[in-house]
Protein backbone atom coordinates (compact mmCIF):
# COMPACT_ATOMS: atom_id res chain seq x y z
CA UNK A 1 0.00 0.00 0.00
CA UNK A 2 1.05 3.44 -1.04
CA UNK A 3 1.77 6.00 1.82
CA UNK A 4 -0.54 9.03 2.08
CA UNK A 5 -0.01 12.51 2.62
CA UNK A 6 -1.61 14.09 5.73
CA UNK A 7 -1.59 17.40 7.06
CA UNK A 8 -1.39 17.42 11.24
CA UNK A 9 -1.36 20.61 13.98
CA UNK A 10 0.48 20.04 16.61
CA UNK A 11 0.56 22.50 19.81
CA UNK A 12 4.09 24.17 20.76
CA UNK A 13 4.70 21.64 23.39
CA UNK A 14 3.72 18.53 21.23
CA UNK A 15 6.12 19.98 18.74
CA UNK A 16 9.36 20.25 21.30
CA UNK A 17 8.43 17.65 22.49
CA UNK A 18 9.35 15.73 18.95
CA UNK A 19 12.41 18.37 18.66
CA UNK A 20 13.69 17.02 21.57
CA UNK A 21 13.37 13.50 21.24
CA UNK A 22 14.74 14.05 17.53
CA UNK A 23 17.83 15.39 18.94
CA UNK A 24 18.57 11.96 20.66
CA UNK A 25 18.35 10.05 17.62
CA UNK A 26 21.66 8.86 16.21
CA UNK A 27 20.86 9.38 13.00
CA UNK A 28 18.44 12.15 13.65
CA UNK A 29 14.46 11.53 11.68
CA UNK A 30 12.62 14.20 10.53
CA UNK A 31 9.07 14.90 12.14
CA UNK A 32 7.54 12.63 9.21
CA UNK A 33 9.57 10.22 10.23
CA UNK A 34 8.81 9.94 13.85
CA UNK A 35 4.96 10.60 13.61
CA UNK A 36 4.77 8.10 10.93
CA UNK A 37 6.66 5.30 13.30
CA UNK A 38 4.41 6.53 15.71
CA UNK A 39 0.91 6.10 14.33
CA UNK A 40 2.51 2.65 12.79
CA UNK A 41 3.07 1.68 16.55
CA UNK A 42 -0.38 2.71 17.93
CA UNK A 43 -1.88 1.10 15.09
CA UNK A 44 -0.36 -2.35 15.87
CA UNK A 45 -1.72 -2.26 18.90
CA UNK A 46 -5.49 -1.87 17.72
CA UNK A 47 -6.53 -5.80 17.36
CA UNK A 48 -5.62 -6.76 14.21
CA UNK A 49 -7.33 -3.89 12.09
CA UNK A 50 -6.22 -3.43 8.55
CA UNK A 51 -5.53 -7.22 9.07
CA UNK A 52 -7.62 -9.71 6.59
CA UNK A 53 -10.88 -9.87 6.70
CA UNK A 54 -12.88 -12.21 8.99
CA UNK A 55 -14.49 -14.67 6.80
CA UNK A 56 -16.44 -16.41 9.28
CA UNK A 57 -17.54 -20.00 9.99
CA UNK A 58 -17.50 -22.39 7.54
CA UNK A 59 -20.92 -24.38 6.28
CA UNK A 60 -20.19 -27.68 8.49
CA UNK A 61 -18.93 -25.28 11.11
CA UNK A 62 -22.50 -24.18 12.04
CA UNK A 63 -24.82 -24.94 14.67
CA UNK A 64 -27.29 -23.76 17.42
CA UNK A 65 -24.54 -22.82 19.45
CA UNK A 66 -23.01 -20.06 17.40
CA UNK A 67 -26.04 -19.73 15.68
CA UNK A 68 -27.00 -15.61 16.86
Amino acid sequence: MSPAMITVALSREVLAALDHYITTQTPPRTHAELIAEIVSQWAATQGGQGGPPDEGLRPEELNASNDS
